[in-house]
């Protein structure tokens, strides 16, 4: 019998789906969960609503399974490797000269952040308010994406299995890889981070050893826990000058483990803003057929050249129903991949949604699948499906830039450097 992978995008999209959608309907019906008490809302009826979203997402998982697995189903030519397939890796050990380019692409960009906000201590300010803080220079900051371009590569590279990597090589790797997670630390951005880490677990789940889903689990846990201690120091300590948590409990562990829990309610609330726009949708807000999906090639436009730029999902999300969260504070709720494909389409948003979005993750699982040893192929998978609970919990738009601002500078990385290797497709 074949193993699960647990990195597999359906079992992970199986995952966020138990942990955004069921996990939290208990308390969300209760009004015990993080959404209930930040975001509060008046539900016409709240039970109705969430068992809709529940329904909505179940079809949404239901058409997402049937695209990926029919995209996988075709496995004559995974069976037998009868073709050979070119593809691009390393050969060398020897750092290429396009990781100094692009590092130094990103040192600009981080330089330039640094002068704009007026020096270091301004950068660690505004790490907690990056909404405004970064407002007029988010291309600038986003430059800084290409630490991670660097880092990926450099994974692929020393996994590689043309040559073992030596002890030597595999310590420089570490001290960049922390010095790169500091740099990008101070963007204030958790996501950006959990992003990286992930992406390099990708490339050790399927060059060096694989992860049980037990040693998954439980490394996912500490990544959430670890990435909590930096919200808080960045969102309360460099504010506030103490720890904010501690209100929650008679002492640090429970106050601490409070916080953990509302924070996972908090972030993982697929079901509660689904049930909202099932609730809402068209009584308070019309269909938006098509609009937030435009913002994919409108994002790109600054606001100066384009000031009648639409916002994105979370923006109209958020206006729709909490404008003072933006308008007084900056902070917008973002909606999740299906709920921005309810508020375009509706019913028909979650059909083709799930469709697209299995069918686009099959194909790049498939390609890995195929072909392992190539480093472009497992980059851009590793990268893709590391995005993938940003796209199931955030929205289109945003996530896509995020992509994009990491994986053009490490498709230029592998194109200029990468010498080109013959590579014989695995069996499945």
């Amino acid at each position: 019998m074949r193993r699960i992978d647990p990195f597999s995008p359906l079992s992970l999209m199986m995952a966020f789906f138990v942990g955004g959608v069921l996990l939290p309907l208990y308390p969300f019906l209760n009004q015990e969960d993080g959404f209930s008490q930040f975001w509060r809302f008046d539900f016409s009826d709240q039970l109705s609503a969430a068992l809709q979203a529940v329904f909505g997402y179940g079809f949404a998982m239901l058409c997402f399974a049937i695209a990926y697995l029919a995209v996988l189903g075709g496995r004559a030519s995974l069976r037998a490797p009868t073709r050979i397939v070119s593809c691009l890796g390393f050969k060398s050990r020897r750092l290429p000269l396009s990781f100094y380019v692009i590092g130094g692409v990103a040192t600009a960009g981080l330089l330039l952040t640094i002068h704009l906000q007026g020096g270091f201590e301004e950068v660690l300010v505004a790490a907690s308010d990056r909404t405004r803080a970064s407002a007029g220079m988010n291309f600038i900051i986003l430059l800084q994406n290409s630490y991670l371009s660097v880092g990926l590569a450099w994974a692929l590279m020393l996994t590689n299995r043309q040559k073992p990597a030596s002890p030597k090589s595999v310590l420089l790797f570490l001290i960049y890889f922390l010095a790169s997670v500091a740099i990008i630390a101070l963007q204030g951005a958790k996501a950006t981070i959990f992003v990286y880490i992930l992406a390099l677990a990708l490339v050790w789940h399927y060059r060096v050893r694989r992860f049980s889903a037990w040693k998954l689990l439980f490394f996912g846990i500490l990544l959430f826990v670890l990435l909590m201690i930096y919200h808080v120091i960045k969102q309360e300590y460099l504010v506030l000058g103490h720890f904010a948590f501690t209100a929650y409990g008679d002492t640090v562990v429970s106050a601490f483990l409070k916080f953990l829990f509302l924070q996972f309610t908090g972030n993982m609330m697929q079901l509660q803003t689904m049930a909202v726009l099932m609730d809402a949708m068209p009584k308070q807000m019309q269909f938006e057929y098509g609009q937030t999906l435009l913002m994919i090639f409108l994002i790109w436009i600054p606001s100066v050249w384009y000031p009648a730029k639409p916002l994105t999902a979370p923006g109209i999300f958020t206006m729709a129903f909490w404008p003072a969260a933006w308008l007084n504070e900056g902070t917008t709720l973002p909606p999740g991949f299906f709920g921005e494909m309810y508020m375009n389409f509706g019913w028909f948003g979650l059909l083709g949604g799930g469709l697209v979005a299995g069918f686009l993750y099959g194909c790049s699982y498939r390609a890995v699948r195929a072909r392992p040893d190539c480093d472009l192929t497992l980059g851009r998978h590793a990268l893709f499906v590391s995005l993938l609970l940003h796209y199931f919990r955030g929205e289109v738009a945003s996530v896509t830039v995020l992509f994009l601002t990491i994986y053009v500078p490490f498709w230029l990385t592998i194109k200029l450097s990468a010498t080109r290797l013959r590579v014989t497709p695995a069996a499945s």
